[in-house]
């Protein structure tokens, strides 16, 4: 009777500690699907990076060529009104006549993609937006940005539009995790990435899936792509072009058909005007969002059955631990004559973490993604009180 009394118990231990386990998953899931980073997420991306780059070698994306363009240093002059449409001056702007000149020569090249880092708001308008709206609006595999609470220059580039806002930290306002699908409408590197493949969004309740497989929505992108800001390679090479200066002025020169042929051609702003913190340094905005594109083509959106089998063996092995023995502290000797809820909630928080952070390591060297840590260590830091203060009351009763 003894024996399957036991047997009875420890089944309920099990149960107890898989749906928590279960609870704990789901969980971690769902808030890296949140537009935001709870701020240590940063330095770990930046540390496991660091790690990852000594233990691996970076792959080499040929198949997607980069052609990148600066449009820093071509600027023209617009009037400028402030909110009340009273003229306040002059404001400088991408060149749109240079743009539509760069933009008429690609559409005659078999280029792959464009990924243009240029917004067109409303309320700036140059004697050639007609026919560069146009012109983009008729190109195939074009995308352009989009901004919440600010409004496109002409309906006729709503096509060709995709968001370009940035998710960061709640605690140091830097970039943090790049949101790829928003709540009817999706990033500049997914559209790349659906025009491209041909992928497929679709979602049921909290999850996501792409072409049918659960996905996520956020991601700390893989930055494989960073230029750094330098215009050119230690050995002198070109970095980026600048229209004007390396293209338009030298049309003469230069065989588009065969430079752009196959390439994405990235355009915006790649110097310090566009600037982001990253947990690799300072990115242009326009790179941020490739660097997210190559990261969907890596298929890291992609929920992998091992890493998160392993994940979960590892949150039911704690929860059972929890569960059976009340405590962590029960199983370490010295650690059992600290009385303070306080200090025992702090310390069982801090060793939870370094466990996690163990196994969130091998997690990302083996799939590239950044798990939780500090909620999911609250998480069984408060399991462990709940249990101890059930426990005292149960003796209390007795």
């Amino acid at each position: 009777m003894s024996r399957f009394y036991n047997l009875i118990s420890r089944s309920r231990y099990v149960l107890l500690a898989a749906a928590y386990a279960l609870l704990v998953l789901l969980m971690c899931y769902m808030l890296g699907n949140t537009t935001f980073s709870l701020g240590e997420d940063k330095v770990i991306a930046q540390r496991l990076h660091a790690m990852k780059s000594v233990l691996t070698k970076s792959e080499a994306f040929t198949y997607y060529n980069l052609f990148p363009v600066n449009v820093a240093y071509d600027r023209e002059l617009v009037d400028w009104e402030d909110e009340y449409g009273i003229p306040v001056g002059k404001m400088p702007v991408t060149d749109r006549a240079s743009l539509l000149r760069f933009l008429q020569i690609a559409k005659e090249t078999d280029y792959r993609y464009i990924m243009l880092d240029v917004f067109f708001e409303e309320g700036i308008t140059t004697p050639v937006d007609s026919a560069l709206f146009s012109l983009i609006a008729d190109m195939d595999n074009i995308v352009i940005p989009a901004h919440r609470d600010t409004k496109v220059a002409d309906e006729i580039l709503h096509s060709r539009q995709a968001f370009a806002d940035y998710s960061t930290s709640i605690f140091d306002g830097d970039f943090g995790k790049y949101r790829y699908i928003y709540d009817d409408s999706c990033s500049m590197a997914w559209k790349m990435y659906a025009d491209l493949t041909g992928a497929e969004f679709t979602q049921w309740g909290p999850f996501a899936f792409c072409n049918g497989r659960l996905c996520r929505k956020c991601l700390f992108p893989d930055f494989r792509v960073n230029p750094a800001g330098n215009a050119y390679t230690s050995g002198g090479d070109k970095v980026y072009y600048n229209l004007g200066a390396d293209l338009l002025e030298s049309t003469e020169d230069i065989d588009f058909s065969v430079l752009l042929k196959d390439k994405c051609i990235l355009i915006g702003d790649f110097t310090e005007s566009d600037m982001h913190n990253t947990y690799v340094g300072d990115m242009s905005g326009a790179y941020i969002n490739y660097n997210a594109f190559l990261s969907l083509k890596s298929g890291k959106h992609y929920v992998s059955f091992w890493p998160m089998f392993l994940l979960y063996l590892i949150y039911f092995m704690i929860s059972y631990i929890l569960i059976k023995h009340t405590s962590v502290f029960q199983l370490i000797p010295f650690l059992r004559k600290v009385k303070s809820p306080v200090w025992r909630f702090i310390f069982s928080w801090f060793g939870f973490s370094i466990v996690l952070s163990i196994f969130s390591t091998a997690v990302y060297l083996i799939e590239g993604n950044i798990y939780d840590i500090l909620a999911v260590s609250c998480c069984f830091s408060i399991l462990s009180t709940c249990l101890e203060f059930y426990q005292t009351l149960k003796s209390k009763s007795l």
